[in-house]
């Protein structure tokens, strides 16, 4: 009797953890994500998300190291590359989830007319993620540079860890900020301030690649992965200021 319940609890133990899905989540895609997670779990509600949110390259290396993510959505397509050519990733699962947009954001500003306003001495403090690790860091020093501020702002230039800590600092502690444009879709940052929405041709394309983590293509890993290419998702995504990929390709 002994033997059976414990074989129970195992096989129940075994169970709960095959209902769970570890994602890591780039945190500009932290807000829209949840959103989608909300909608996951309507139409699957014997599986768990437990997401984790953070700059890309981190994740990237985490993963290397073994960490135990099922789904990875970056920032860029690089990283994810980076882990397919490494046999670190599901055959067939990397793919393009959403296209981002970079936004200047001025809190307290009736409005920013572009890049040359950060020109003004007043602009002290000037929030950027790092470049080296965040995607949307990397995306504002090439605006910069494409629009000849970078050496002239460079000394005001304040790194964040990742975009959503840019994001925060840039509320808090800052002049003006580099954010995601899907962020100025927050009640954090409605009615706060000047939105300035970069032009893209000024940077690489913000395409954020997802991908199933080698080895761990689960059922219900799949279905969270499939549903994230779904008409509801893509609503959520579009939603937040992100442009959709076709769901046929």
């Amino acid at each position: 009797m002994l033997r059976l319940l414990i074989l129970t609890m195992v096989l129940g133990l075994g169970l709960a953890q095959a209902q769970e899905v570890r994602a890591a989540v780039a945190a500009n895609f932290r807000d829209a994500f949840n959103e989608v997670v909300r909608a996951f779990a309507k139409a699957n509600p014997g599986v768990r998300v437990v997401p984790s949110f953070g700059s890309s390259g981190a994740f990237t290396q985490q993963i290397v190291n073994g960490a135990p993510f099922d789904v990875f959505l970056a920032a860029d397509m690089a990283f994810p590359k980076a882990l397919e050519a490494q046999n670190l990733a599901e055959p067939g699962t990397l793919r393009v989830y959403a296209r981002g947009k970079l936004a200047l954001f001025v809190p307290g500003a009736a409005g920013v007319k572009g890049l040359e306003a950060l020109r003004d001495p007043r602009f002290r403090r000037i929030v950027v993620a790092n470049p080296e690790t965040a995607p949307y860091g990397k995306a504002a020093v090439q605006a910069l540079q494409a629009g000849k501020l970078y050496e002239l702002l460079k000394p005001r230039l304040v790194f964040a860890q990742d975009v959503a800590q840019a994001a925060q600092l840039t509320l808090t502690a800052a002049d003006a900020g580099f954010i995601a444009y899907s962020a100025a879709f927050t009640p954090a940052f409605k009615g706060k301030g000047g939105v300035f929405v970069v032009p893209q041709r000024l940077y690489d394309p913000l395409d954020q690649g997802v991908l199933v983590v080698r080895g761990r293509g689960r059922p219900e890993v799949r279905a969270f992965y499939g549903f994230l290419r779904s008409p509801e998702a893509s609503r959520i995504i579009k939603a937040y200021g992100y442009q959709t990929p076709d769901p046929s390709l």
